[in-house]
């Protein structure tokens, strides 16, 4: 799997300067039709209110209705990010998403299970520990089933093996 095309590594410490990071760093976005416009529209949504959601990660987002799916990136910072999160800890996992406004179900699934992921306390920390973004030695079965959803950019995958472990 080629996990430098949903992810990869920031160095901004700002949180504008490092939502702008994701999106010119991850291959992912290369296919929405306005870059710019696109990037205007998540930094905008970022001024509203903060997308820290606490335990390090941030979920920035933006929608315009030329996007065709889901779009989602996600920056790795060894530093962190102050996105002023709830629990005022520094982002060290930020995800971009992209998507229409007019798809907000799609938009709904893929948070969910970003969310539920994230959640995950080993997870965060094996993502963490691969700063190279070489993932071939991943042994822990949740943090491969993520890195799976994220290069086939399939969200909806997560609600059927969440689904299946819950039986």
């Amino acid at each position: 799997m080629n996990y430098n095309e949903v992810l990869c590594c920031v160095n901004s410490l700002d949180k504008f300067e490092a939502i702008e990071e994701v999106i010119q760093k991850c291959p992912v976005f290369t296919d929405i039709p306005d870059i710019t416009k696109f990037s205007q529209a998540v930094l905008r949504r970022e001024r509203i209110e903060s997308t820290g959601i606490g335990r390090g990660v941030a979920i920035a987002h933006g929608k315009m209705a030329s996007i065709d799916r889901i779009y989602v990136g996600l920056g790795l910072s060894k530093q962190g990010i102050d996105f002023q999160s709830p629990d005022g800890k520094l982002v060290h996992l930020l995800f971009v998403i992209g998507s229409s406004p007019f798809s907000q179900v799609d938009y709904l699934r893929a948070l969910a299970a970003i969310m539920r992921f994230v959640k995950d306390v080993e997870v965060r920390r094996e993502l963490m520990s691969h700063m190279s973004l070489d993932f071939s030695d991943e042994n822990v079965e949740a943090c491969r089933s993520f890195l799976h959803m994220m290069v086939t950019q399939h969200f909806s995958l997560i609600a059927e093996h969440f689904a299946k472990s819950t039986e």
